[in-house]
């Protein structure tokens, strides 16, 4: 039986993203990494690479997300004792131990009776979070902040042209409270594809083929592309399904933002109009990880999300491997602009 969820009582009330404050210009990047006028220009062309925001200094996730909660929880005129829990979904934590969460938790100053626990996932992360969020929510809590991101920047070899320029750093906060809403839900994941998206070297298994290597994300672009195409249309196809949704209702399909050539494909195979899938994340701010679902929203969205009632298609697809759909409805949801930086005022 497929991983199949169904929500009455979790809505959406409110999406903050912070992205880092510091802008990076693929153009200026790319002579520092070795590439030839011509080799950056048809990356740029292929992939859609025009800048990226990254972190300055000491920043971190939790930085990142602290920024985006606290300017969700002012935009939604709550206090951090209105919230019941807390989850991170990060691949870039403070520490290994402890929980990140319960750093959120504690800066934020919720009460020590609130949930909070970390999820390390990336890029399908957005989705399996507000799944477990809304999970929380219908099982009886009444708000359930969910935070979402990662300083990608600080996991790739910044000399590496293959991925470093794709990579962006961003947090987001999202509020799901228990208000009626219908939401559907489809995960999956499959570890055979690990080594696809890995970063050797990173934890506490030592193995022979990563002998010598440093702990920066390795990728197999092929195979992640061939995933994606084997398995985004036919998850896409089976949650509409799920939710008895035709092709042509959502207003929006918001994906994860790898690239513009991968989306550029996955809108083709669907069939779907170019206005309702948004694909200018990474070419603006980079790949943002568990964040790009969220980020999409907020730097390209906005408008629409705060002032109507919508139906979305969420897609995440990437590391694990892992992949997640949701067809949500939201209705006047606080989504402001995306925050430069973690000081930037409204």
């Amino acid at each position: 039986m497929p991983a199949e969820l169904r929500f009455t009582q979790a809505r959406i009330a409110g999406i903050v993203t912070t992205v880092g404050k510091e802008r990076r210009e693929f153009a200026v990047e790319a002579s520092s990494m070795g590439l030839s006028e011509g080799e950056a220009a048809r990356l740029q062309r292929a992939l859609g690479l025009g800048s990226r925001h990254v972190v300055e200094g000491p920043e971190t996730t939790v930085d990142l997300c602290v920024a985006s909660s606290r300017r969700l929880l002012a935009g939604l005129h709550l206090k951090p004792d209105d919230l019941s829990a807390v989850i991170l979904v990060t691949q870039t934590p403070d520490y290994s131990a402890p929980s990140s969460a319960i750093t959120i938790q504690h800066l934020l100053g919720m009460p020590v009776t609130s949930m909070a626990f970390d999820m390390r996932l990336g890029c399908s992360g957005f989705v399996y979070g507000l799944a477990v969020a809304s999970s929380l929510v219908e099982s009886g809590f009444q708000r359930v902040l969910l935070c979402v991101g990662d300083v990608a920047s600080r996991f790739v070899d910044p000399a590496d042209h293959t991925i470093a320029p794709l990579m962006g750093d961003a947090g987001a906060a999202i509020l799901v409270e228990r208000t009626p809403s219908e939401s559907y839900f489809q995960l999956y994941s499959d570890g055979s594809g690990a080594r696809a998206l890995i970063i050797p070297n990173s934890g506490v298994r030592q193995t022979e083929a990563d002998e010598g290597l440093t702990p920066y994300m390795r990728m197999d672009g092929a195979a992640v592309f061939n995933f994606t195409l084997q398995r985004v249309p036919s998850l896409i196809g089976d949650i509409l399904t799920m939710a008895n949704v035709s092709t042509e209702q959502p207003d929006y399909f918001v994906l994860h933002q790898p690239n513009k050539y991968i989306l550029k494909n996955l809108q083709k195979r669907l069939q779907l109009p170019e206005a309702k899938v948004p694909m200018s994340t990474q070419s603006v701010f980079g790949n943002q990880n568990s964040a790009s679902i969220p980020g999409t929203i907020n730097g390209f969205l906005s408008e629409p999300y705060s002032n109507g009632s919508l139906l979305t298609v969420f897609a995440g697809f990437g590391i694990g491997l892992s992949w997640a759909a949701a067809v949500v409805r939201t209705d006047r949801v606080y989504a402001p602009p995306t925050f430069i930086g973690v000081n930037a005022e409204g």
